[in-house]
């Protein structure tokens, strides 16, 4: 190899390795003395065990064995809200007896026949969930079908789930493109099964909604979620903590100071009207109010921006602490955020 091409490969290399910096949270802290041996229970084949001649039986047995769980799952996840008055033996029998569940509990079988490996970063990310948070106790995890209901969930401290159905691959049959469109298939997929858990145990932590309607609550909750996220799955790039493509973060990368620019010109930030901004806080494939090229979510990405300002200036809070920050001015104002043009 030639001086030159070596020179080349050697910037190279540099540059990605200061994209993967600034895409990514740093290794987080030593969490290996903390005990940790989460086993995921496969509730979608105890269900499919109900013999369905001998549902009352079945679902008795099930109840008594996760008691939680079941009533969740037939209260909740597989009821059937146009049907007040459906009792859980309807639901469960409703639910085996349809072929299209049969058909996806069998793609389900044969995409996801073990969850050994996932455990491994499960017992990771409440490793550190432990170290951050640790007065809450570490919840059980349940591996479900929803009939794409839900990707993952928490129900109080003690359970959590993750809906299997919701992460069979963007070109899954069964993921109509009219509900879920192409940059959400993108997500549904392994590689994400662990982050969405991590956003819930966050958003658990956090409170379901934000403090305040305005456009700047709801960047500062979703940051907030976002950062703990991140310190919950250390390593982790930020572009899959955000569900963009690579194109996509260094885009906000480079145009960080010019997002924040257009959100200050137009005084976006202290509006109450959802329907303007809402493309810069929920799951879009752009986010036009602020450029035509800018991706969905690109508010709860400058929100992250600005928490971590906040966290770099004041690295002695916790977690408890930074959680109940709610004052959206006052917090923006501590965390002095200014981003460099790049």
């Amino acid at each position: 190899m030639n001086c030159l091409n070596h020179t080349r490969l050697l910037g190279m290399l540099m540059l990605f390795a200061w994209l993967y910096a600034g895409c990514s949270q740093s290794d987080g802290p030593d969490v290996s003395n903390i005990p940790m041996d989460v086993k995921i229970i496969r509730f979608d084949k105890e269900v499919f065990a109900i013999d369905t001649n001998q549902i009352e039986i079945g679902l008795a047995q099930l109840r008594q064995k996760y008691p939680e769980m079941t009533d969740l799952f037939t209260g909740t996840l597989i009821h059937d809200q146009t049907n007040p008055s459906e009792t859980p033996q309807q639901a469960i029998s409703g639910f085996l007896k349809a072929p299209q569940i049969r058909k996806l509990y069998d793609t389900i079988q044969l995409v996801y026949p073990d969850l050994r490996w996932l455990e491994k970063d499960i017992n990771h990310l409440f490793r550190h969930h432990k170290y951050y948070f640790p007065g809450k106790p570490t919840p059980k995890v349940a591996a479900v079908i929803s009939e794409f209901a839900v990707d993952a969930f928490t129900y109080g401290d003690s359970l959590c789930g993750i809906g299997l159905d919701l992460f069979l691959g963007e070109n899954f049959w069964g993921y109509n493109p009219e509900i879920f469109p192409a940059y959400i298939r993108r997500q549904l997929n392994r590689d994400y099964i662990v982050i969405r858990l991590g956003k819930t145990l966050a958003q658990n932590a956090m409170g379901e909604t934000p403090p305040g309607k305005t456009l700047l609550d709801m960047m500062l909750y979703n940051g907030k979620m976002l950062y703990v996220t991140g310190k919950l799955l250390p390593g982790t790039p930020d572009s899959l903590i955000m569900g963009y493509t690579r194109e996509q973060m260094e885009g906000s990368l480079a145009n960080e100071q010019a997002v924040w620019a257009r959100l200050l010109e137009q005084k976006l930030l202290y509006s109450t009207d959802f329907d303007t901004f809402k493309k810069l806080v929920t799951p879009s494939p752009n986010a036009p109010v602020v450029f035509q090229e800018a991706p969905g979510e690109i508010g709860n990405w400058v929100g992250w921006q600005i928490v971590k300002s906040y966290m770099e200036r004041n690295p002695e809070t916790s977690f408890d602490t930074l959680l109940k920050m709610t004052d959206a001015q006052k917090f923006l104002e501590a965390a002095k955020y200014k981003p460099k043009r790049k």
